[in-house]
């Protein structure tokens, strides 16, 4: 929404420049004797400051962001409004600027929702414009670091653009130096009258006749563009993120000059991405060639109290992990671990094939460097302390139970596809015997092909990689325990008897192997690969214990193991069933401790073999 020019008219802008309507001219610095204070070094003499303004683009939507305001995304769509009552039900950290909302200027401190416009719901001629109500928004101490913050605007005219850079620069505009407020406050002031009064009361803004030209003359150069973009009926034909980004930057060349920029790192750190950790701390990644406690310092600038995690890419394969202060409740023994089971790169027993360090400080694998991305890190940093709500354990929950029994049903169904037998639990066990190849076919078949299907997004979350480690081996004389007592029984349709396991020729030990893997694809790899997602799980070389990622696919494997073990009849005897549960256990912890499938399934073929040995070495 324009504003109010009355009486302003752009043949009179070009003639007081003295300059051509052109896009060379139009961030030109203005002459010493139209600066406050000529003593000065002239606001962007010269090339060398930052550019600090970037459009990023999503598949959703684009924004602008400033590399000294990384919590605020600027968002300016040509026609963009909400109606008051939306506007008042935004989502916390929404600001709307001049006509964004169709709703009178609020402020509501309590969720961080605020409307800066003077269009709607007000008297225009006794309200502050918009890029004023921003200035007062700052200096009142409006927290923009605190959380994140979308900023909204439907059309960017200079009252617009000023609020936008007074927001994006209000780190700089609170320093205890009064230098750069004591620039911008009269350029806000003048464009703010002429806004909401019209150039006929220019007096209204209080300024020295001196200084009221001088700015006038910054507001003309500023507006330069629009005015002839408007003239040649191309103004909505432009980009408007585009354009506001370069309106910035002709703004920083006349507030700023390079002396407030040395000895900083804007043009060294660039912040690659950042993720919430624990809902309260950020987790930043950034690329720079300074060190970690520099990078540190900066990002405390621009972050304050919410950083807790700093991220720095040295390549980009070597990363450092720091946290910024010992006494924040983030272990980064947990990040590591979470890193350790997701990343690519990481295998093997070494430590120099693992990310870690002390729980302050540490980085990625020295031997092998990361295959993981800033982005992915930072993300993996935030998902360490995420806890899944209700619904989301839930959801797991029931695509485990469905997955778990999906395997077993599907296959025992497969043995009435020939034949003739009736369905029956005496059926089943009938058609054990006689197609018994046909049964582990399909399971087999089915758990590898789920497997596969749901673990293509992170395969090594749900044991697809090298194990980590060898203290699982601790687990195998447990393994053996239960195989004694009868856990690594199959199907007595298999054996023709309860007992007849030693006298299994070669092709039925094979389908026996092949069958004890589809298991352990199945409720080691797909289920507790499910439920990994949905419930804690404990660490990696932490203490040993027992989490619903094991528990509850042993459970689900002793309910299965009725039905297609024996045809829906349970063992015999209670230290039968109480060595399945302890089979089920022991392979659970092997694959939680390991992140790998392969123990779980190394363990379940010992404890499978070990009786059976004995008979072959005859």
């Amino acid at each position: 929404m324009s504003p109010c020019w009355d009486g302003y008219d752009p043949e009179r802008v070009v003639e007081r420049e003295g300059v051509e309507d052109d896009e060379a001219n139009m961030t030109e610095a203005p002459r010493p004797d139209q600066m406050e204070d000529s003593s000065r070094e002239t606001p962007g003499s010269g090339n060398n400051l930052p550019d600090r303004y970037a459009i990023q683009e999503t598949a959703k939507v684009r924004v602008l962001t400033c590399t000294e305001a990384p919590a605020l995304s600027v968002r300016v769509e040509r026609g963009y409004t909400v109606t008051a009552a939306a506007a008042h039900r935004a989502a916390p950290g929404t600001i709307y600027l001049d006509g964004a909302a169709q709703a009178e200027p609020f402020v509501d401190a309590e969720r961080q929702v605020y409307n800066l416009d003077h269009h709607v719901g007000c008297v225009r001629a006794f309200t502050l414009a918009t890029c004023e109500q921003a200035m007062v928004m700052v200096r009142r101490r409006l927290n923009l670091r605190e959380r994140d913050w979308a900023v909204f605007a439907n059309e960017p005219d200079l009252d617009t653009i000023l609020a936008i850079w007074v927001l994006l620069n209000h780190i700089r505009l609170n320093d205890e130096d009064p230098e750069i407020r004591s620039r911008v406050l009269p350029l806000l002031r003048l464009q703010g009258t002429i806004d909401a009064l019209g150039l006929e009361m220019l007096e209204m803004s209080g300024l020295p006749e001196e200084q009221q030209e001088s700015m006038l003359a910054r507001v003309e150069q500023l507006r330069r563009r629009e005015l002839a973009l408007k003239r040649d009926g191309q103004w909505l034909e432009i980009d408007f993120l585009e354009y506001t980004a370069d309106i910035l930057r002709s703004v920083d060349a006349l507030v700023y000059s390079p002396h407030h920029f040395e000895g900083s790192l804007d043009l060294d750190v660039r912040e690659l991405a950042r993720a919430e950790v624990a809902e309260r701390w950020l987790a930043v990644a950034c690329a720079s060639k300074e060190g970690v406690y520099e990078v540190e310092r900066h990002l405390r600038r621009l972050h304050g109290d919410r950083l807790g995690i700093v991220i720095l890419r040295k390549d980009p394969q070597n990363y450092t992990l720091r946290k910024v202060d010992p006494s924040l409740p983030l272990s980064l023994d947990r990040i590591y671990d979470h890193l350790n089971l997701l990343d690519p790169a990481v295998g093997g027993f070494r430590p120099e094939n693992r990310w870690g360090g002390s729980d302050e400080i540490g980085g990625s694998p020295r031997a092998t460097g990361t295959r993981l991305t800033a982005e992915e890190i930072a993300d993996i940093c935030g998902k360490a302390y995420r806890r899944p709500s209700q619904s989301q354990q839930a959801l797991a929950l029931l695509e485990a139970l469905l997955a778990s029994a999906a395997v077993p049903v599907s296959a025992a169904i497969a043995l009435f596809t020939q034949g003739d037998r009736k369905p029956g639990f005496a059926s089943i066990s009938l058609a054990l015997q006689d197609r018994s190849w046909r049964f582990a076919e399909v399971f087999g078949v089915l758990s590898l092909a789920l497997l596969l299907l749901r673990a293509r997004s992170a395969p090594r979350l749900f044991g697809f990689r090298l194990p980590s480690g060898i203290d699982w081996l601790i687990l195998l004389p447990f393994a053996l325990l239960a195989s004694l007592v009868g856990g690594a029984r199959f199907p007595d349709a298999l054996t023709q008897g309860p007992n007849q396991l030693l006298g299994l020729a070669w092709d039925q030990m094979a389908l026996v192997l092949i069958l004890a893997g589809a298991v352990e694809l199945l409720f080691r790899g797909l289920v507790q690969g499910i439920l990994s997602q949905g419930f804690p799980r404990s660490r990696h070389q932490g203490r040993w214990l027992m989490s619903w990622p094991v528990a509850l696919p042993a459970l689900l494997y002793v309910f299965w193991a009725g039905f297609p073990y024996s045809g829906f009849v349970w063992p015999g005897s209670l230290y039968v069933l109480v060595g399945v549960l302890l089979l089920a256990v022991v392979c659970g912890l092997a694959r939680q401790r390991s992140h790998s499938l392969l123990p779980p399934l190394l363990l379940h073929w010992l404890a499978l073999l070990v009786p059976v040995l004995p008979n072959f070495s005859r």
